[in-house]
């Protein structure tokens, strides 16, 4: 083989290679960009979960704070009205 033959099977081996390195390297890039922002973004879901199940727990308290008013008020009205 001359030397330019050899140069070529040279280049036409090492630039894929070194194509799929470099790519590899990219992915794996990406792949950690993305681990850490679907980490940002659980972080975030949780606590706005929290919150929400917080003010649901509020509310449901006073619903029930609301529901035991008007027991109160039926009861006192069945012993006044209803003898």
């Amino acid at each position: 083989m001359t030397d330019a033959q050899l140069l070529t099977l040279a280049i036409a081996i090492v630039l894929p290679l070194s194509m799929l390195l470099y790519s590899n390297s990219r992915i794996t890039d990406t792949k950690e960009t993305l681990r850490a922002e679907i980490g940002e973004s659980k972080h975030a879901l949780r606590a706005e979960m929290e919150t929400l199940r917080a003010e649901t727990a509020a509310g449901f308290a006073r619903i029930e704070r609301a529901i035991e008013r008007l027991e109160t008020k039926l009861v006192i009205h069945e012993l006044e009205h209803h003898k």
